[in-house]
């Protein structure tokens, strides 16, 4: 007979067993680590950034006014001359930027964050247009035949800009931006005229003005912290720089004289206006100086852990010595002797139409003790184009119209690097024993040297059914010249190794500063691979590398300079000692 249970027996038994429990639970709750403190936007960062802009006004103005009517037939050219040089062109600004930024967070009310951030980035932004007019003078069939070609460039942008964000995640900050915006602006343009039937002759009227505009931007964007001290974000900006508009007075005037006597007979005034204004959509990446908590909080976008790690120590020298090709492509112009001719290109376009194999043959060397680095690289190309390729800038007229132009263009370009640099932090990557995210900042010297060789032949004709005259022609000019410099350059890289010999690094930087040239920057990624193949030790790697620069010298009938982006993939193989 099973022996009943009273309930004063089962009150006792679940007392026992609470006196007993208790005092291990307690110990584990006051055993147990406090929760970490919350992750913060709060602080000071710096970073790398590029992407994307094209235009939000595409027009180029010329207006000219009449400054002198005179010659064999006064008050006859004047007004049909200065309306041949006016009118509107269409120039677009689209091309790729890349810079640096720096800023502060603080975060308030739990998820609102507020900041300030200010940035600078080279710009490889050019447009380029041209206008054929002929302006009836109402008197006799005569015209003014008038060819203007304008080009215009953004070298550099920068904004301060004011952050208000509001932190979706604790890791996930949206964020709506505006303030300060400025920029380097470049505005060329050539205008040639004939004025028919006359024994009068052109001298052209031409301009190169640069200036720095100061205007506003306004965007937003969305940034991700991924681990405590990095986080990465994509933006969208607005900006606009205001209409350029330097006034007559900054431009050569367009003056036509007598064959026979050399007398002035007339002459215009020309002014230029454009709106810098566009489009930028970039990413980048910020190291931020504080964000308190160990790490950023996981979420399901999170990428590997990353846990702050030493820098290696100074010890055995590394060396690896790289030979790799460039498949090059240009867009941009240069100039030898007073001609300039825009390159337009990309590495497809140099592949089919290029009379020469476009492929840079260069070498990189880069030796490494610990977290101090130096390195040494350089680039040799030689590219033929002819044709389409090619866009005439300054068009030969003299006294006919240039209805058709060919070219031919040689370039010779060697581009060389020195320089060193630190690993400024390194992080591990709690997926992989081998993994690591490593920052480098480095600084060094850029030596550039051009060698050009033009031919340009030009074929013109004015109809004789417009004017009741035909006038046919060809001229043929030869130049080429050499120039050389130096750029000071900084930048930072970033390398990211999946595993132990597999690699992806991003590197960008910007230089000239007008000590060599205006301005420049390059930006490069790539993926490498560490194997071995007869007891070598090899590294093959595949990339994508873009160089801008802006140079330019002396004037006139000496002008030389390049202004231009060369590039284009990277592949090659490397020798590991």
């Amino acid at each position: 007979m099973a022996r009943r249970i009273s309930r004063t027996t089962v009150i006792l038994s679940l007392l026992l067993s609470t006196v007993v429990v208790a005092p291990g639970m307690a110990a584990d709750l006051f055993t147990q680590q406090a929760p970490p403190p919350a992750f913060s936007w709060s602080g000071f960062y710096v970073g790398f950034h590029g992407g994307y802009t094209w235009t939000g006004d595409n027009g180029v103005v010329t207006a000219s006014g009449n400054l002198v009517d005179g010659g064999a037939t006064p008050g006859l050219w004047g007004n049909a001359s200065a309306l041949g040089a006016s009118g509107f062109a269409n120039a677009r600004l689209n091309g790729f930027v890349s810079g640096a930024q720096a800023g502060y967070n603080w975060q308030f009310a739990e998820r609102y964050v507020l900041g300030f951030e200010a940035d600078i980035a080279g710009a490889g932004v050019r447009g380029g247009g041209g206008l054929l007019n002929v302006t009836p003078t109402g008197v006799g069939g005569s015209s003014a035949v008038t060819s203007s070609t304008v080009d215009r460039s953004l070298e550099h942008l920068g904004t301060a800009r004011a952050r208000l964000g509001y932190a979706v995640t604790p890791t996930l900050l949206a964020y709506a931006t505006g303030g300060l915006a400025y920029g380097g602006v470049d505005v060329r343009t050539t205008i040639r005229q004939t004025l028919t039937p006359s024994a009068l002759i052109s001298n052209g009227g031409k301009a190169d003005i640069y200036d720095v505009r100061v205007g506003w931007a306004l965007g937003a964007g969305v940034e991700y912290a991924f681990a405590k001290n990095l986080s990465a974000k994509v933006e969208y900006l607005y900006y606009d720089l205001g209409v350029f508009a330097p006034g007559a007075g900054r431009t050569t005037p367009l003056v036509q004289t007598s064959i026979l006597t050399g007398a002035l007979a007339v002459a215009n005034a020309t002014n230029l206006s454009t709106r810098f204004n566009g489009h930028i959509v970039r990413v980048g990446l910020n190291y931020r100086f504080d964000g308190t908590g160990p790490d950023a909080s996981p979420s399901p976008l999170s990428a590997p852990t990353l846990i702050a790690a030493a820098a290696p120590a100074f010890g055995d020298w590394r060396v690896s010595l790289t030979p790799y090709m460039w498949a090059v492509g240009m867009n941009g112009s240069v100039t030898a002797k007073g001609k300039t001719v825009g390159t337009d290109a990309s590495f497809i376009d140099s592949l089919t139409q290029s009379s020469s194999f476009p492929l840079a043959f260069m070498g990189r060397i880069e030796a490494r003790n610990g977290p101090a680095f130096f390195y040494g690289d350089l680039a040799w190309m030689q590219v033929r184009f002819s044709g389409s390729s090619l866009r005439l800038n300054t068009p030969t007229l003299d006294a006919n119209i240039a209805l058709r132009a060919d070219a031919r263009l040689k370039q010779t370009l060697a581009i060389g690097e020195a320089g060193a640099g630190y690993e400024l932090a390194r992080y591990s990557l709690g997926g992989g024993p081998d993994a690591f995210v490593a920052v480098d900042a480095y600084g060094g010297l850029r030596y550039w040297f051009l060698g050009v060789d033009l031919d340009l032949d030009a074929l013109g004709a004015i109809d004789s059914r417009l004017l009741d005259v035909q006038q046919v022609g060809a001229k043929a000019i030869s130049k080429s010249g050499n120039i050389q410099w130096i750029d000071p350059v900084i930048g930072g890289r970033v390398r990211y190794q999946t595993q132990s010999g597999e690699e992806f690094q991003f590197r960008g930087d910007i230089g000239g500063f007008d000590v060599g040239s205006k301005f420049g920057w390059q930006a490069y990624g790539g993926y490498s691979r560490d194997f071995q193949f007869a007891g070598l030790n090899l590294t093959s790697l595949i990339g994508y590398r873009a160089v801008s620069v802006n140079y330019a010298a002396g004037s006139g009938a000496t002008a030389r300079g390049l202004n231009t982006i060369v590039h284009g993939p990277v592949t090659g193989m490397a020798l590991r000692f």
